[in-house]
């Protein structure tokens, strides 16, 4: 991982796009810069469950301190690449105690502005691409406060995510032009990251994320 700026990531351009850039080690990828973004754990006060915050009162989580964000714009679509460690993966949810690895980018549904920390709010909701793994497809979801989540029956983000060497690799695509958050070449939107960690019983609003908005810069 090459590092970069903290709070702006400005997206590559390539010439034509293709099926491998949503494959992790696809060789376009190889000539993307990556950067480097700090993460933390989120607050457990802010946690909407009585249950959660006494449970894990003495219990660390979100303890993923980086994660690697790589982003392409090829044709008309968006690439977002997030790369991070885990040494001890865990690839799907196979009981009722078991939890799955898994990441999400988050943006203004309005594509200006939005408070991160409860993730929105009824004037200015946020909307995430989620990827779990296990699971082949991505779900996209919006909300407006602290759990207020809610999934989109249908949309356009797809996805591809392989772990390998100690690390995951996932891809989100999007067309600029579908409907949902507003992507334009030549823009920038904030940008928020969210990384949850099966081995150690992540789920909901416990993860290791981006506590400040980054910026993401799109080419014409």
């Amino acid at each position: 991982m090459t590092a970069g700026t903290l709070t702006s990531v400005t997206a590559s351009r390539l010439a034509e796009a293709g099926p491998q850039l949503l494959a992790p080690a696809g060789a376009p990828w190889k000539s993307v810069s990556e950067t480097i973004v700090s993460l933390a754990p989120t607050p457990l006060d802010a946690q909407p469950s009585a249950y959660v915050r006494a449970s894990w009162a003495d219990r660390a989580h979100g303890t993923l301190a980086s994660a690697g964000l790589s982003a392409v714009v090829a044709g008309d679509a968006l690439y977002l690449r997030l790369r991070w460690a885990a040494a001890e993966p865990r690839l799907a949810i196979t009981d009722n105690d078991t939890y799955a690895d898994a990441c999400a980018v988050l943006f203004p549904l309005n594509g200006k502005a939005a408070e991160l920390s409860t993730m929105g709010d009824e004037r200015s909701p946020v909307q995430a691409w989620h990827w779990r793994a296990g699971t082949a497809l991505p779900f996209v979801i919006t909300a407006t406060g602290l759990g207020t989540v809610t999934r989109l029956p249908d949309h356009p983000v797809s996805v591809g995510a392989a772990w390998e060497n100690g690390s995951w690799s996932v891809i989100f695509r999007r067309s600029l032009q579908e409907a949902g958050v507003p992507l334009s070449a030549g823009g920038s939107i904030p940008l928020g990251i969210a990384v949850w960690s099966g081995a150690n019983n992540e789920r909901a609003g416990l993860k290791a994320h981006t506590p400040a908005w980054l910026t993401l810069n799109l080419p014409k």
